[in-house]
């Protein structure tokens, strides 16, 4: 009775915690042609109630020898950052606060893969949320 006492209680006292943060995930797909670079502009839409971008996260792409840049730009195209995404990284971010419901995100990928035709691969970019807790 006890532990069970103690699991409800583990429960309540971290629903508030996750409630106050939200991941957003936006996976982009490549084809490209040995030697073959491409951009594109991704729009990163903030999750209702949530005021902060505090991390942003990349998994790794798996495919040899692609270089990957991501640029991440305010509303208002204002450059904040630039972040290689191209490996497993994790960036902390001073609590952005943002002021308009969206972000901007350049994704930049060059394949300098020259052992196959063509490479395909997907990145997949994490963008972390938070609501200050009042």
């Amino acid at each position: 009775m006890k532990l069970k006492i103690i699991y409800w209680a583990a429960v309540f006292a971290a629903f508030p915690c996750l409630a106050s943060e939200q991941e957003l995930l936006i996976t982009t797909d490549f084809v490209l042609k040995a030697g073959a670079s491409e951009s594109r502009i991704l729009t990163i839409n903030k999750p209702a109630h949530m005021e902060q971008l505090v991390m942003i996260g990349f998994n790794p792409v798996k495919a040899l020898s692609v270089d990957c840049v991501l640029r991440l730009y305010t509303a208002s195209d204002v450059l904040l950052a630039t972040y290689n995404c191209a490996e497993r990284q994790i960036y902390d971010l001073k609590q952005l606060q943002l002021v308009a419901g969206l972000l901007k995100a350049q994704i930049e990928v060059s394949n300098n893969n020259f052992s196959a035709a063509t490479t395909s691969f997907s990145v997949i970019n994490r963008f972390k949320f938070i609501a200050p807790a009042r």
